[in-house]
């Protein structure tokens, strides 16, 4: 088992309001909360090893798309970006170090997957009133250049910034060491996406930028070995003697009674 030989301390140390998101879906698979934590860190690292590829992949295809359209320096274009995008070159040149004789490319690795995502968005407004005026991405970023990006896709930028979306909304949940091994709802949204899923978005995402790279990613991935092992505890391990719900008995009963059976 995963937690064989764990220190005594462990399952504190984790705390039981964290262990506790875990014991709904350890009934179903009847195995013990911290069994199912543990593989779901496994399942977290995967995903984070595939999104290292995602990310760049991405980053790099639409800069080279607008550096095509309007030159290396797109991002200085005040005519270009809404406040939100402003304000985030504002801040990566800041963090950066950058100068005048920066390379672009010293910039472009400050700026963050949340940027890019937002690149795919309708746009916003820039400016004070009466000044205050609206930048359409759709005009000026998404039909020129960004859509060259994703050759594979719908060419539709909705549905790429739906499914982009979802690709960041996994990388700020794994950042934030929260669990994904049952899925999540998207924030602001009311999709919820089970892991075989968002795996899948991720790999869709690359396949729509090119899609030799998705086919290698999809290969060298080893989230679905993990998704089969969580697959496969639910099944071997379900016993018919499940207890009551969750509400109805002792949270900290329920961890022992489930790990007794484990080993036996």
């Amino acid at each position: 088992m995963i937690e064989d030989a764990v220190p005594d301390e462990l399952e504190s140390l984790l705390s039981a309001e964290r262990l506790g998101t875990y014991y709904e879906a350890a009934l179903q698979c009847g195995c013990s909360p911290l069994h199912l934590c543990l593989l779901g860190g496994e399942l977290a690292t995967s995903f984070y090893r595939d999104l290292g590829v995602v990310e760049v992949v991405l980053r790099n295809a639409m800069n080279d798309r607008l550096a095509e359209m309007y030159g290396p320096q797109w991002w200085a274009d005040d005519q270009l970006l809404d406040e939100r995008g402003q304000v985030a070159i504002a801040k990566a040149w800041k963090d950066g170090a950058c100068g005048g004789d920066s390379s672009p490319g010293r910039l472009i690795a400050q700026l963050t997957m949340g940027f890019w995502v937002h690149l795919l968005e309708p746009g916003g407004f820039v400016g004070q009133k009466p000044f205050r005026q609206r930048r359409y991405y759709d005009a000026t970023l998404w039909r020129p250049a960004l859509r060259f990006a994703f050759p594979g896709s719908p060419q539709i930028r909705s549905d790429v910034h739906a499914l982009a979306q979802r690709v960041y909304a996994l990388r700020n949940r794994i950042a934030h060491c929260e669990p994904v091994i049952s899925g999540f709802r998207v924030p602001g949204t009311k999709v919820r996406r089970s892991p075989a899923e968002i795996h899948e978005d991720l790999i869709t995402l690359v396949r729509w930028i090119s899609e030799p790279v998705g086919h290698w990613l999809a290969d060298r991935s080893r989230t679905p070995g993990i998704l089969a092992r969580v697959t496969e505890l639910g099944a071997a391990e379900r016993s018919p003697r499940s207890p009551g719900p969750v509400s109805d008995i002792d949270a900290g009963e329920l961890m022992r009674d489930l790990r007794d059976r484990e080993r036996h």
